[in-house]
């Protein structure tokens, strides 16, 4: 008989405890720092696709003309191959034949490669704000002939001029949405800086920390969705471009080129690239 005013009490002191626990539920945002960083950065780009995979974007197209699948950028078909074949030629627009992937180290000093390489890629990272706005900074480096399962990737940064580790990558103006995804946050690397108002490109054999050795060597494009690591001790203000910050949340993607670089002392050289070394200023 007296179990039931017992119990009445303790569920009115209960109801009393939960009552000064409710929140308001405004301006509240819980995060889970372990899944912070849902969405990945990568590098995009644009593919070629089969007349049926163009239709399939837009499937009430005629079938003689086919949709157009939204993509990054510019033509599939100009888009840069991993390996930049010295032997690769292409005819230009008047009819003369170019080899657009023979790049020459010119040991020569004062004199610099009149082929450069320049071209734009794009990044995407889905991760955004509330108001639609982008949520990550994304940072870029580029890699000169690093190694597999290198344990310090920032011994191999290069080419500093033209991409700067530092400076966060802009939003595209490139209008491009995946169909039946959100917003990618589209960025543009440019690879090539510009020099009064006009385009240049790298100067891969030269244009580095060094003149490269005649050989094969290799450009790793690296991006990543967090600052740089910084060492906790021994190393402030220093920030190991290249590293991605792993432990809080980065994740990274990269893009490898393979290239060749020919040597202007060589005689008989196939590349001719006795003619294509050029004084600096005339190159640029």
């Amino acid at each position: 008989m007296t179990a039931h005013p017992v119990l009445r009490a303790v569920l009115v002191t209960l109801s009393f405890g939960t009552a000064a626990c409710v929140l308001a539920d405004k301006d509240i945002n819980f995060e889970d720092v372990a899944i912070a960083n849902r969405n990945p950065v990568r590098l995009v780009e644009a593919t070629m696709l089969s007349s049926k995979a163009e239709l399939s974007c837009d499937p009430d197209h005629e079938l003689d003309e086919p949709g157009t699948c939204p993509q990054p950028g510019f033509d599939p078909r100009d888009v840069l191959p991993h390996f930049l074949n010295p032997a690769f030629s292409r005819k230009d627009d008047d009819g003369q034949i170019r080899y657009p992937f023979v790049f020459c180290s010119c040991e020569e000093e004062g004199k610099r490669d009149s082929n450069t390489l320049f071209t734009t890629l794009y990044v995407e990272d889905q991760d955004e704000e509330r108001n639609r706005e982008p949520k990550d900074s994304i940072y870029a480096a580029l890699l000169l002939d690093m190694p597999q399962r290198a344990e310090q990737p920032d011994n191999y940064l290069d080419y500093r001029r033209y991409v700067d580790p530092s400076r966060e990558l802009e939003l595209s103006g490139t209008p491009y949405q995946p169909q039946k995804r959100r917003d990618p946050q589209l960025r543009e690397l440019v690879l090539g800086i510009s020099v009064d108002g006009n385009e240049d490109g790298i100067d891969l054999c030269n244009g580095g920390s060094r003149v490269l050795a005649p050989g094969f060597h290799s450009l790793t494009v690296m991006v990543t969705d967090r600052p740089w690591f910084r060492p906790p001790d021994g190393g402030i203000g220093s920030a190991h471009a290249g590293v991605p910050d792993l432990a809080v949340g980065a994740t990274f993607d990269t893009i490898t080129y393979v290239f060749y670089c020919g040597s202007a002392l060589l005689e008989d050289d196939p590349n001719n690239c006795a003619e294509l070394c050029v004084p600096e200023q005339e190159g640029q």
